[in-house]
């Protein structure tokens, strides 16, 4: 027979009791801001802390230990601090997504976004959870492990949350695959240059989900625990600027034309990302445009123009909504490409004798996001928090004519 929850609430105080007189075990971190060991922990509450064990009590390993991310964070300060803020740790709150599944009304968009514990849907299409689902993608869902907690490292006995090692938890396939598989995000890395499996000779040393996404970092998992190394628990991707500034890069051709004029031709490189760019969310897109001004410095073309945007933009990255009819257009690793359909990605401009200009990459979470003159300062800080406006994430200048 279990015991009540009163009891075992007290019990599981005696791990907190040998981590104060220094035992310290080590669960895998999953990764932004890396804040100090010592930060207090977010939402926890003082009156959650575990009682001390009655005599005779034991624990009851059938259960897990703790039921959410706020008691994890009680011990693992740092990364539930760096967890809170990420698109994981929000996923049931982020507007967009909101939006998107019609206030959380479509159980296939929760079964990602507040899912059971990957092994308990062992490792397959997410389950989503009938309780708790303002806990997100809650730590345990990564890393509960029946009555257990699993990490890299294992732990040591006695610690609260019974951590055991299992290699599982760096399986990106297994872990990360589960849900950023749904829209083939796991299949493109597969088949591009940083998987383990990419053909010979390979044009990349391997590189894994983890590598990108969740930075290494030294520090103690617990407060008095060893320095070990591992990874933040940021997560960082589409909502990142630095990220996308780290994926792409973007390069020009100039042309004279016979008749007078130039052809002006954008080029994009997936540069720095293991799958093709944008991924995942159907809605995101890349998008080139060009702005020309003339000798003087007078704009002829603007992209911010609601009369020149159109012909100002050469190019759309992007995989299509289902049932669209389109064909995606997103660039694979290490692709250059300046146009994969959507739009002819070049611009032949007859009265461009000679100037300067710009080649300009810009991001869309949404093809509602607006192109204007915000859009070139907007998300200037680390992460993109504004909806509906697009930013420009590249600009490369060039100069063109005699």
């Amino acid at each position: 027979m279990q015991k009540p929850r009163t009891v075992l609430r007290r019990a599981l105080a005696l791990g907190l009791a040998l981590y104060a007189i220094g035992l310290a075990f080590a669960l895998a971190s999953c990764g932004d801001s890396g804040g100090s060991s010592e930060e207090a922990s977010p939402g926890v509450d003082a009156q959650d802390t575990p009682q001390d064990p009655e005599p005779g009590d034991a624990l009851d390993t059938s259960r897990p230990a703790y039921r959410t991310s706020a008691e994890c964070g009680r011990c693992h300060t740092a990364i539930y601090a760096e967890y809170i803020k990420s698109y994981h740790g929000r996923a049931m709150i982020d507007p967009l997504f909101r939006e998107l599944s019609a206030e959380v009304n479509k159980e296939e968009c929760i079964r990602c976004h507040a899912p059971v514990n990957l092994r308990d849907s062992g490792f397959q299409i997410p389950i989503a959870r009938s309780e708790l689902r303002d806990d997100a993608i809650s730590c345990l869902s990564c890393h509960q492990n029946g009555g257990h907690v699993s990490g890299p490292f294992g732990g040591m006995e006695g610690a609260p949350c019974r951590p055991v090692q299992d290699p599982d938890q760096t399986d990106v396939v297994k872990m990360c695959f589960v849900c950023h598989n749904q829209h083939d995000t796991g299949n493109e890395w597969l088949a591009g240059p940083y998987s383990p499996e990419a053909p010979e000779p390979r044009q990349r040393d391997a590189q894994t989900c983890i590598d990108c996404h969740m930075p290494v970092v030294e520090r103690p998992l617990v407060k008095g625990g060893p320095v070990r190394k591992s990874h933040r628990h940021t997560w960082f991707g589409g909502h990142s600027r630095t990220q996308l500034e780290k994926a792409a890069a973007v390069d020009v051709e100039v042309g004279a034309l016979p008749d007078g004029g130039h052809r002006f031709r954008i080029y994009v490189t997936n540069k720095g990302a293991g799958h093709s760019i944008p991924t995942d969310a159907r809605h995101r897109s890349f998008d080139t445009y060009l702005l020309l001004r003339d000798t003087q410095g007078k704009v002829i073309l603007d992209p911010t123009d609601p009369q020149q945007q159109d012909r100002a933009h050469l190019a759309k990255f992007r995989k299509f909504y289902r049932g669209s009819g389109k064909k995606d257009t997103q660039i694979p690793p290490l692709v250059r490409t300046s146009t994969r359909g959507e739009g002819l990605g070049y611009l032949d401009v007859p009265e461009a004798s000679s100037g300067t200009g710009e080649a300009w990459l810009v991001y869309r979470l949404t093809p509602r996001d607006v192109l204007n003159k915000r859009s070139l300062t907007a998300g200037t800080a680390h992460d993109i928090k504004k909806l509906w406006l697009a930013r420009v994430i590249v600009r490369v200048e060039f100069t063109y004519g005699p």
